[in-house]
């Protein structure tokens, strides 16, 4: 890891758990190991500090095209699976970061973002919206290959992107996410539209 990457993960710590006015520099120079000198050879100050944090941390993670790589023709139940993975791979790699309530923390960081980070609803909206449009793609091809039922693709493109964003935000504060759970929810769905041969 480089020192700029080490700056970046240990800021994304401290402002999971202290809001932004209250992360300084002293913290962050005893939580990095280095001097202001060198945190600040690499930003310019605190405020580009939190927006790298953002960036890494957020903007990244939820970009449908980076959280999901697989092929075009993709089949809906397939699709849940690597949906499924890529919640799983990303919860993975903040777990180990071992934060007291890291879910929490993100949904608090991610409110941070929202009146901090330059243009962040507009970006956060466009993820939302490519995200939505991914499970459409996928619910249409479903129907038209008959996986599945005819069904208002948009409809249940926003069913099954609300019960995750639902369960995420609804556990939040407490043991967070569990995937089976909503594992066991999106196959119930699946289950109730899949045409049976």
């Amino acid at each position: 890891m480089t020192t700029k990457e080490r700056i970046i993960e240990e800021a994304f710590k401290l402002f999971l758990n202290h809001n932004f006015e209250k992360v300084s520099i002293n913290d962050l120079e005893k939580a990095v190991g280095k001097t202001r000198g060198a945190i600040f050879y690499f930003f310019k100050n605190k405020e580009e500090i939190f927006n790298e944090v953002i960036d890494v941390y957020i903007i990244k993670t939820q970009n449908p095209t980076d959280k999901f790589n697989f092929d075009n023709n993709i089949s809906l139940e397939q699709f849940i699976c690597h949906y499924i993975n890529g919640i799983n791979a990303i919860m993975s790699k903040m777990l180990s970061l071992s934060v007291v309530n890291i879910f929490k923390g993100y949904f608090s960081l991610y409110l941070q973002a929202s009146r901090i980070y330059p243009n962040f609803a507009e970006i956060m909206t466009q993820n939302s919206v490519e995200e939505l449009n991914l499970w459409e793609k996928v619910i249409s091809r479903a129907v038209q290959t008959k996986e599945i039922k005819e069904v208002n693709t948009r409809q249940y493109a926003t069913i099954f992107r609300s019960c995750f964003l639902g369960l995420a935000f609804d556990r939040c504060l407490s043991y967070g996410l569990n995937t089976d759970e909503l594992l066991a929810i999106y196959q119930d769905i699946y289950d109730r539209i899949k045409i049976k041969f």
